[in-house]
């Protein structure tokens, strides 16, 4: 295996720039509120709107105008005790759309990972009623530092509101503090949109043959514990602060302003310390949305696509 090359690009820069002193606190790997789990069917989920299972009836149900009796499209609505019918709408569809129930979503990723012969365990499910998120971790681990491992997961994601289409990728994890990094970038992905209703069947194998990448999972774990070790060489400055923010648009100034709060207080002064703080804000926010997912990628490419132009 080769490893990633070193330069002039990994060097501390030779200016005036201030150093961010090294926190003042001890590093705290470990959650600063960890998150209340419910256990429901079996499974520990992290995330519940309304204390509604992931996996209760989901339906498509066709629409009718009220005055001349004529199809209009199609509503998606979830079974639900607390409402007067049984069931809540949560949106409004085409007759083509592809109804993926979260069981099967679920199912799909299980025997994705059990065919890819790794040791693995779930991790992680996300559900607030309209978008459903499952992450699997693989046992693989590689080593940054003592103490602090690092592996692989799968992560598949849909929504019955069309906010998010279905995708199932691999991810990084960070073992010490169970933070999850997400990146189209530089993990393998299969996404498409729910407009394949005449491919009831075939969508699974789509999956499946996209994600034959699992096969070369040991050498794209060890690919990615380098690229970490090479931030880990990469000491923050003021200089570096300023030329990373701009990479993070659409991630709002409070939301940062968290992120560089963790990282003042619990993590080491390099780009690594940078990744895990945001990454652990992100990932294990007490009250989950649907961007904290989105701000992970973004925040997880940027720093990765930095590394790489300072490596050319």
């Amino acid at each position: 295996m080769s490893t990633l090359p070193t330069g002039d690009g990994l060097s501390p820069e030779t200016s005036d720039a201030i150093v961010l002193a090294e926190s003042a606190s001890p590093v705290l790997h470990r959650d600063l509120s960890q998150l209340e789990t419910t256990d429901l069917d079996g499974i520990t989920i992290n995330r519940t709107k309304n204390g509604l299972s992931p996996f209760v009836e989901i339906v498509k149900t066709p629409t009718h105008s009220k005055n001349s009796g004529n199809l209009t499209g199609y509503a998606i609505e979830i079974e639900d005790g607390s409402s007067e019918t049984g069931y809540r709408h949560v949106g409004n569809v085409s007759a083509n759309y592809l109804l993926l129930p979260n069981e099967e979503v679920r199912a799909l990723a299980l025997e994705i990972a059990s065919q890819s012969g790794l040791p693995f365990r779930e991790s992680r499910i996300y559900w607030d009623g309209t978008r459903f998120l499952h992450v699997i971790d693989f046992e693989e681990r590689e080593t940054i530092t003592e103490g602090d491992e690092v592996g692989l997961g799968l992560i598949t994601r849909s929504s019955y509101d069309k906010s998010w289409r279905y995708d199932c990728a691999l991810m990084g994890k960070r073992f010490v503090c169970d933070n999850g990094m997400i990146s189209g970038e530089f993990f393998a992905r299969v996404s498409f949109k729910h407009l394949s209703a005449d491919q009831d069947s075939s969508w699974r194998e789509v999956v499946k043959q996209g994600l034959t990448v699992l096969d070369a999972a040991p050498d794209n774990l060890y690919d990615f514990a380098a690229r970490l070790s090479a931030l880990r060489e990469i000491p923050m400055t003021d200089a570096r602060l300023r030329e990373l923010w701009p990479l993070f648009p659409s991630i709002g100034d409070g939301i940062m302003g968290q992120v560089m709060t963790r990282y003042l207080a619990h993590e080491e002064p390099t780009l690594y310390g940078f990744l895990n703080a945001g990454t652990n804000v992100f990932w294990h926010r007490e009250r989950m949305t649907g961007s904290d997912f989105q701000h992970n990628e973004v925040f997880t490419s940027g720093l990765l696509l930095h590394l790489q132009q300072c490596q050319e």
